[in-house]
């Protein structure tokens, strides 16, 4: 139970220096599909110098607690970096065999917490059909904290309640991205290109999520290496055929070879 709710609270991390002037905290939340329904699905929490710095002041580690809690059995692979920004982006990556097993492992993400626990919420129903034709309906956002987490000597410290819930929502950006193998028929997301769809979330509440992609084509089921392959096949079996091929005799009855040697028929 303490690996699903520490891991649910990622979505959230830091949220007790939101109240830093100027602070953004991104949420990320990447799936990727392959042709064969199966895929990748990337959290990403990034926090901005300015933030991080408050918290390093704290003397706040906002993955330790995920890091440690996390069971390498459940799936999730968890990384950090700091980029050229000088913000943290704690990651998290997990990989699912089919759309079912992925609803679940989203799904998991928010169970066991109570109200004004801080947490992702993405309740999908997904299905995958017709070599990597993806449907996707359900609902997406973030849950605001009812209290920063913060206590001091035992009290709750910083703002809570519907202040809290303001200052998060001014500071927390959250985003659901969907990548498909095929092109996308139909979607209500904010962005999209041909293989791809991001929305928006709310923070302090849901929204409706859908998504509709086409099957890809058959070369992208086609591994790239046969390509070159068939290149060096069709290669030699064009030297095969010239060196088979029988020899060719020039109009006044002389091989090619003669002609060659300045030797005449009727020599």
């Amino acid at each position: 139970m303490r690996a699903r709710r520490s891991l649910a609270r990622l979505a959230l991390l830091g949220v007790m220096a939101v109240v830093a002037v100027g602070c953004r905290i991104d949420v990320v939340t990447d799936i990727t599909f392959d042709v064969d329904g199966a895929g990748v699905v990337d959290l990403s929490v990034r926090i901005d110098g300015a933030t991080l710095r408050d918290l390093d002041r704290l003397g706040v580690d906002p993955g330790l607690d995920v890091e440690a809690a996390l069971d390498p059995a459940a799936g999730w692979r968890a990384s950090r970096r700091i980029d050229a920004d000088g913000g943290l982006i704690l990651a998290y990556r997990r990989a699912f065999a089919d759309g079912e097993e992925l609803a679940a492992s989203l799904r998991e993400l928010s169970a066991g917490l109570s109200a004004g626990d801080p947490a992702l919420l993405i309740d999908l129903e997904v299905e995958t059909r017709r070599r990597g034709a993806v449907e996707l309906t359900g609902t997406a956002g973030l849950a605001a904290p009812s209290t920063t987490g913060v206590l001091l000597d035992g009290a709750p410290v910083g703002p809570s309640g519907d202040e809290l819930e303001r200052l998060t929502v001014a500071a927390v950006r959250g985003v659901l991205r969907v990548t498909t193998p095929g092109t996308i028929g139909a979607h209500d997301g904010d962005r999209a290109g041909e293989r791809v769809v991001e929305w928006d979330l709310p923070v302090a509440g849901e929204r409706r999520v859908s998504l509709r992609s086409e099957a890809p084509g058959w070369w992208t089921t086609v591994p790239w290496l046969v390509l070159p392959l068939l290149a060096l096949a069709g290669g030699l079996a064009w030297r095969l055929l010239r060196r088979a091929s029988p020899v060719d005799v020039g109009q006044d009855g002389a091989s090619a070879e003669d002609a060659s040697s300045g030797v005449s028929p009727a020599e």
